[in-house]
């Protein structure tokens, strides 16, 4: 038998998988609402159109891997959004930025990621890299040579779509897309990729070339999403290989700026004096429907915001959120643009006098 031969035996032998191989199953950093996602080793994409909340979904995820127990700040249960870091100890992170600001990305870091965690950011364990500036042809051999160096659990990559030339080279997807796979292989930390979808309001397949390899490599997809009338934003798992996230997430932002639960309404309501969370929203949208058995969201917020003397959309958000959480309203969405809302079962339920 010829040498090259058996050398390609060989090679095979080491890639041949049976039942009987002994591999060590997915480690997974995160649950989210119960469910394991952010699995060690893989790909994870994240996508949405431009400010959809990509970059607040990633500060979640720093935030959860980096304090010193738990999520957030004021998560007395360890955990933020449903979302919960699976092992006790904090993870390291990279994160490479090549779309934004030295200065924002610092600010990022500061004041939203260190605001979440508690403190300031253990330089241990973050690794943040802006390759703005550098020549995009540089980036990847950087990007690689961070992992290498750093041996992360976490990495976050925003954008990726600056590592290539041109989005649309199916040859240079493929050969961006295998070098970020055999380094989650080698290094095994979870890589989350971040890139745009498509610009059209109905188009939502992530960009060109490099979003089709990237959607069939990557182990999860999470599309992020803003509603430009309730300022609330939304993540939903679109795809997994494993296992399937029901429903959605759905957070607003606090008046420091950081992402908020929507059920969590603000105490300042424009001086209106809560009684009960649940007694005083069913009240300031019973009210601002004024019996209708639908009303538009542009004008249902108007309603609210005159009614209320509120100046936050913020706030407006929480007040929504926790709404249609409770059963208040329910929404009916015409359109990407259009949407509706009407009384739930709860909105009304106070009012019943169940003694005559």
């Amino acid at each position: 038998m010829e040498t090259k031969e058996l050398s390609m035996i060989e090679q095979l032998a080491q890639l041949r998988i049976t039942a009987k191989s002994e591999i060590a199953p997915h480690e997974f950093l995160f649950d989210w609402n119960g469910v394991p996602c952010f699995a060690k080793g893989e790909l994870v994409a994240v996508t949405g159109k431009a400010k959809s909340g990509k970059t607040y979904l990633n500060s979640l995820l720093m935030a959860a891997a980096g304090r010193d127990s738990g999520l957030t700040s004021g998560a007395q249960d360890k955990n933020f959004l449903g979302l919960k870091r699976k092992q006790e100890e904090a993870l390291s992170v990279v994160w490479i930025d090549t779309e934004q600001s030295e200065d924002t990305t610092c600010e990022i870091l500061r004041d939203r990621i260190g605001a979440m965690i508690g403190g300031e950011p253990n330089e241990e364990r973050f690794h943040v890299f802006n390759m703005r500036q550098t020549d995009w042809r540089e980036r990847m051999t950087l990007v690689l040579s961070a992992i290498a160096i750093c041996k992360p659990d976490l990495v976050i990559f925003d954008g990726i779509r600056d590592v290539v030339g041109d989005i649309n080279d199916y040859a240079e997807a493929q050969s961006i897309i295998g070098q970020l796979l055999k380094a989650a292989s080698e290094f095994h930390p979870c890589i989350v990729c971040v890139l745009h979808q498509n610009k059209a309001v109905e188009d939502k397949t992530l960009r060109g070339a490099l979003g089709t390899e990237l959607q069939n490599k990557s182990f999860e997809t999470y599309e992020c999403s803003k509603n430009a009338e309730t300022r609330i934003f939304t993540v939903k798992q679109i795809a997994t290989r494993k296992y399937d996230m029901q429903g959605r997430i759905d957070f607003c932002l606090d008046t420091n700026g950081l992402p908020m639960g929507c059920a969590a309404v603000e105490a300042n309501l424009g001086g209106v004096a809560p009684r009960s969370e649940q007694q005083d929203v069913g009240e300031i949208f019973r009210a601002a429907m004024m019996g209708h058995s639908e009303m538009r969201a542009g004008v249902l917020k108007a309603q609210v915001m005159m009614r209320q003397g509120l100046r936050s959309d913020s706030i407006y958000g929480g007040l929504l959120g926790a709404a249609l959480q409770q059963g208040i309203l329910i929404r009916r969405e015409v359109s990407d643009r259009e949407v509706y809302y009407q009384p739930g079962a709860k909105m009304y339920e106070q009012q019943l006098d169940f003694d005559g």
